[in-house]
């Protein structure tokens, strides 16, 4: 389906009948790949995720979901619905560049049009260094009403314990951990809301520097070494710190936890120097495979008919943008500008019912720098159907390279299509072009 008809068939669709005064939480893991989370069952050394896997058994886990291969683009597309050729976000947001544009119509602005108090908690990372504003960021363009965190990653001289904390842009030296400073910062906003919520927490955890977590959040049995040169273990125990730190966070809920959706997913994939079979470190992180963009994505709550269900379905992390409006009760065509443009298909028929019929027929990455302006240097987009999938290399249309697979038989990208040197079966070759037409027609709408 082209762009076009696309629009036009969202427009003609209402949303699903969600009950009002429900909450939403949207819980970010950072770095964190499908084969890391052991409900997934992708990989032969994931982490331990008791309370991750047990919302698995108590909603739905989603199979194919798709973010992008780096952080700050994912952020974006959730905040906005849009995707990152649009907002001009492709790649992480640099100390001196293009950053989230004020224009931009953002989750929290909307949820504070529909009278649903909003905050967010943890890293922001779509903010540059140039402005004066650089720490209230997530409030003056984000539009957050509340926000406690840090606007970029943990880098030297700062640390998971010694961290420079925004609130609402007021900062001051934070010497907690960070994972369970974001996790009272939730836990003090919640306890003061009388009425329906929306939160995004954005964990800095699982991304380096790679660290020992406290003792008592994790049971990894790490070595003496410095985590730099045997990073594994560590990462595993960070990873497990934030999974307990998570259990904490729900328990807080209390009795409005029945009341609450609670969206888990992850930003990209995990990094390649901690990245295990069946992934290749070739194929992580800040790369177009399966292992850079397939990320967890878990759902749970009031809306989830049937729960321990997965499905297999294509969404994206721009769906959450939809998505959560409906789960707080509102219908976003009466919330959202006349004639704003987005890209967010709403995946709540899926939480009810899992032989709905797909409102995806493909789904769709990226990554390219710098951002914002046309000038490029490099330039990759992604795009795959229910079986296969193409991926695009290249500034102008002379010089770009392509990858097809078939990652129905396989999976992890070993064999790509086009690389024999031969010509492809009429076949494939009509799933090749097929691809490509519905990639030019979604860029062309820019």
């Amino acid at each position: 389906m082209h762009r076009a008809r696309l629009l036009l068939a969202l427009a003609a669709t209402a949303p699903a009948v969600v009950a009002q005064n429900e909450n939403v939480l949207v819980l970010l893991l950072d770095d964190v790949g499908v084969e890391m989370v052991g409900c997934y069952g992708e990989g032969l050394r994931p982490a331990n995720t008791p309370v991750i896997d047990s919302l698995a058994q108590q909603g739905v886990l989603f199979r194919n979901a798709w973010a992008n291969p780096s952080c700050s683009p994912t952020r974006a597309t959730i905040l906005t619905g849009r995707y990152g050729f649009r907002t001009g976000i492709g790649m992480v947001v640099s100390k001196n560049g293009w950053d989230l544009q004020e224009d931009e119509v953002t989750l929290p602005e909307v949820m504070t049009s529909a009278g649903v108090a909003q905050a967010g908690f943890g890293k922001w990372h779509l903010s540059n260094s140039l402005s004066h504003t650089m720490h209230s960021h997530p409030n003056t363009v984000g539009g957050f009403e509340h926000w406690v965190g840090h606007y970029h990653n943990l880098n030297q001289p700062q640390s998971y314990t010694n961290w420079v904390k925004a609130t609402n842009g007021v900062l001051m030296m934070e010497d907690e951990y960070a994972t369970t400073e974001t996790v009272d910062a939730f836990l003090d906003w919640h306890g003061q809301q009388a009425g329906p919520w929306f939160a995004y927490v954005a964990f800095h955890a699982a991304h380096e520097p790679w660290h020992e977590p406290p003792a008592h959040l994790h049971n990894v049995i790490l070595p003496s070494i410095d985590p730099r040169f045997a990073p594994y273990p560590f990462y595993q125990a960070t990873i497990e710190a934030m999974d307990t730190e998570i259990g904490r966070l729900l328990s807080g809920l209390g009795n409005q936890l029945a009341n609450t959706h609670v969206i888990v997913l992850g930003d990209n994939g995990t990094p390649s120097d901690v990245s295990v079979p069946p992934f290749l470190p070739s194929h992580a992180k800040l790369t177009p495979y399966e292992g850079g963009i397939n990320v967890p994505f878990l759902v749970t709550g009031p809306a989830v008919r049937k729960p321990g269900r997965e499905v297999s379905a294509l969404i994206n992390t721009t769906d959450i943008f939809t998505t959560a409006i409906e789960l707080s009760g509102h219908d976003p065509s009466l919330l959202l500008p006349p004639g704003h443009v987005h890209d967010s298909v709403s995946f709540v028929p899926y939480l009810q019912n899992s032989a709905s019929l797909a409102p995806r027929e493909w789904v769709f990455a990226e990554i390219f720098a710098p951002n914002g302006g046309l000038a490029k240097n490099l330039d990759i987009r992604i795009l795959r159907d229910d079986r296969y999938k193409l991926i695009r290399r290249g500034l102008k249309p002379a010089s770009h390279v392509f990858e097809m697979y078939d990652l129905e038989r396989d999976p992890f990208e070993a064999n790509d299509l086009l690389a024999a040197g031969g010509s492809l079966s009429q076949e494939l070759q009509d799933q090749f072009d097929h691809l490509r037409a519905e990639l030019d027609a979604l860029l062309a709408t820019k």
